[in-house]
């Protein structure tokens, strides 16, 4: 069958609208664009931190779920590293999340956080560091001044780099100051400091040992395309699962993508583990 010029554009274009490249990352591969919510909107809030511990300035991003002007209870909420990157070439990781959640109807508050062109000083050592505490000391208390949150119920997103961040955050904070209870670390980028994220991990058990750590840690990786940190994620999650951490839910979850294009379909699948 001979098919008209013109419809062989449009099927060109239409095929570009789902590639993209993440760059500045630890990683290959291309990511989707989420489809247009049919869910009410809820609504966004932007403010920004500035950082004493750091010396910058942060955007924040503030997802409000339809829910939060009319109810009275408190929201989980999802904090999400990378929230300006687009890394899918057009929409930010802030929107694309943002999008998933209106579409499984799930009421939680995203919290966005800027300043992705700082991702390889905040989220990888000795720049971590003074990040963590700024999630801790100035971040965390302005969000839960501010909006109705769950403060046993914090989330913590990242991927590549701030995938490494998301572990890490959990080796810092375990087993007595813990911020979070869920860290989703998507295609982390642990080789990039190797010997820094194991060592982190091994500190965290000689601290742990029998104490119950009453967290859940997922790490996702991408299987398909060459170009991904699978074996890395998949690494580590051998080697904590050898520990048996005691209250630790450890989980590896595996998709068929790109480096990049496992964000939305990983955060998905944890949303659905996280809310069933």
């Amino acid at each position: 069958m001979t098919r008209h010029p013109i419809f062989r554009l449009l099927l060109l274009g239409a095929a570009a609208l789902f590639v993209s490249v993440l760059p500045g990352c630890g990683g290959g591969g291309d990511t989707l664009t989420p489809p247009a919510s049919t869910q009410p909107t809820g609504s966004v809030v932007s403010f920004a931190v500035n950082s004493t511990r750091v010396g910058y300035n942060y955007a924040i991003d503030v997802y409000l779920p339809a829910s939060y002007d009319t109810a009275s209870f408190t929201y989980p909420a999802i904090y999400l590293l990378d929230a300006d990157s687009r890394f899918d070439g057009s929409n930010t990781r802030f929107d694309n999340f943002r999008q998933i959640m209106r579409l499984r109807g799930i009421d939680a508050i995203l919290v966005g956080i800027g300043g992705t062109e700082r991702r390889q000083t905040d989220y990888n050592f000795p720049g971590a560091s003074a990040y963590h505490d700024f999630i801790a000391q100035e971040l965390i208390p302005a969000v839960d001044a501010r909006f109705r949150t769950t403060r046993n119920k914090r989330i913590l997103s990242g991927i590549s780099t701030s995938g490494n961040f998301a572990a890490a955050a959990l080796f810092l904070e375990a087993p007595d100051k813990l911020l979070f209870s869920h860290f989703l670390s998507a295609e982390g980028a642990f080789w990039q400091q190797l010997e820094t994220i194991n060592s982190l991990e091994e500190q965290m058990y000689q601290a742990v040992r029998a104490k119950d750590l009453s967290a859940t840690l997922i790490l996702s990786r991408a299987t398909g395309a060459p170009s991904t940190n699978a074996t890395y994620v998949h690494d580590l999650f051998v080697r904590m699962e050898m520990r048996r951490y005691t209250g630790l839910k450890l989980l590896e979850t595996s998709f068929p993508t790109g480096h990049a294009a496992v964000d939305n379909p990983a955060f998905e699948d944890a949303l659905g583990k996280i809310f069933p």
